[in-house]
């Protein structure tokens, strides 16, 4: 019975919301603060989305996050990954797991990203399995692409297509993992504010456009906050910088299903 209860709420909310859960990495804390942007990053963060952007690392970073959506155990997520520069470019690792013991579904990614002039590159390969209690696990492999290009010192180009070998879950059924394609302009009229606007489109649902502004408010703290018009949802969060460590934290506020938190960490080690 609870099998079927887990399957049936989580196939509900992932209807409304129009979001891919179990397929999809986590965005990150920092992007959820944003309405959802994730495509201009250059950031450790970039090991789920963007992986064009790992080529700014400069120190090996790893980084963990916490997500629970809708206060609904079985949609928590966790996710952990590392980031490291190399002499040929920067490779990133990152793993996640979605769900819990009934029904669950877990990726891990490697990504190599390499910057040639203004433009950066990045592929990152992936292994999605699924697994549902009493039918066992399926698996398949998958890729993504996505490219960063700095038109100017103010405004920064983005766009990833995730999933664009189009790899389905299940040869028998064809149950399909989401094909999206994001592309994202971010604009800085200031050091210290940045203006993101974001295109998404599953190739299978309505188009999403995204928008979210980011504020430095000291050198060690910012502020967030954005919005989504295809879920019609706000965001809001904060960081804060230390030396080594950085603390993130994002929630999306959507009044018909809940709110979602996402909190996370990030550490540079020493070179």
């Amino acid at each position: 019975m609870r099998i079927c209860v887990t399957i049936f709420l989580s196939l509900l909310c992932l209807n409304l919301a129009q979001a891919q859960l179990p397929s999809r990495p986590p965005v990150g804390p920092r992007a959820l603060g944003l309405g959802g942007t994730n495509v201009i990053f250059n950031d450790a963060w970039a090991i789920f989305n963007n992986p064009a952007g790992l080529t700014d690392i400069e120190q090996t970073t790893a980084l963990f996050a916490y997500r629970t959506i809708f206060d609904f155990s079985p949609f928590n997520t966790v996710s952990a990954g590392v980031a490291l520069p190399t002499a040929l470019g920067n490779i990133g690792f990152g793993v996640y797991r979605f769900g819990d013991d009934i029904f669950n579904s877990q990726m891990a990614s490697l990504s190599f990203a390499k910057k040639t002039g203004i433009v950066r590159l990045g592929i990152k390969a992936n292994y999605l399995q699924y697994n549902i209690e009493g039918f066992g696990r399926k698996g398949t492999f998958l890729a993504d692409i996505g490219v960063l290009a700095d038109l100017t010192p103010q405004l920064t180009f983005g766009a990833q297509i995730f999933n664009f070998t189009q790899s389905t879950i299940s040869a028998d059924t064809q149950e399909k993992v989401p094909t999206i394609i994001n592309l994202g302009i971010a604009y800085k009229p200031a050091e210290d504010f940045t203006l993101v606007i974001e295109g998404e489109k599953d190739i299978d649902l309505d188009p999403d456009l995204k928008l979210g502004l980011e504020y430095q408010i000291i050198e060690a703290i910012v502020a967030r906050t954005g919005f989504s018009t295809l879920t019609d949802t706000h965001s809001f969060g904060a960081g804060l910088k230390l030396t080594r460590f950085t603390f993130d934290y994002g929630i999306r506020i959507d009044r018909r299903l809940g709110h979602t938190h996402n909190f996370g960490l990030t550490f540079q080690f020493k070179q």
